[in-house]
């Protein structure tokens, strides 16, 4: 979950979107789908793209893209973008533990998050989080 407003690796009209309205400006859905399969899902996906008609979308239909392998040339981008960005375990626990929990400068801050359920006739509201670190901390993820 932390990647979706990451703007790590962002490009091109999201990033600029990011840039110039801020993540506020944006609000992550989440769907929660029983027993779901790679057909279901995408499914979901494409009823999504059909009728919310995100603005920001990339693609107009919905595509299976695990498994997909990526270029020696993608791959050089990939870790030319995280050099430098190595910490120790210590520094790593010390950044951690001052931002847990309440003493997070974006506790209950940032972009909503809505948790719909999926069923086989309609999408169900079942919970509504201030932002995706309580969705993250609720769902027992890592964020």
């Amino acid at each position: 979950m932390a990647g979706y407003f990451s703007l790590c690796g962002a490009t091109g009209i999201i990033l600029n979107a990011l840039v110039k309205y801020g993540n506020n400006s944006f609000t992550l859905v989440l769907f929660i789908i029983p027993n779901a399969n790679k057909e279901g899902v995408l499914k979901l996906e494409q009823f999504v793209l059909d009728t919310w008609k995100p603005e920001y979308n990339i693609q107009l239909n919905a595509i299976y893209s695990a498994g997909r392998i990526l270029s020696v040339e993608h791959k050089n981008k990939i870790a030319f973008a995280r050099e430098g960005s190595i910490h120790t375990e210590e520094t790593k626990a010390k950044i951690a533990a001052s931002l847990t929990g309440d003493r997070s400068p974006r506790f209950n801050k940032g972009t909503p998050v809505y948790l719909y359920e999926v069923h086989s006739t309609k999408l169900e509201l079942s919970a509504t989080f201030p932002n995706r670190f309580r969705a993250a901390a609720f769902l027992d993820v890592p964020f």
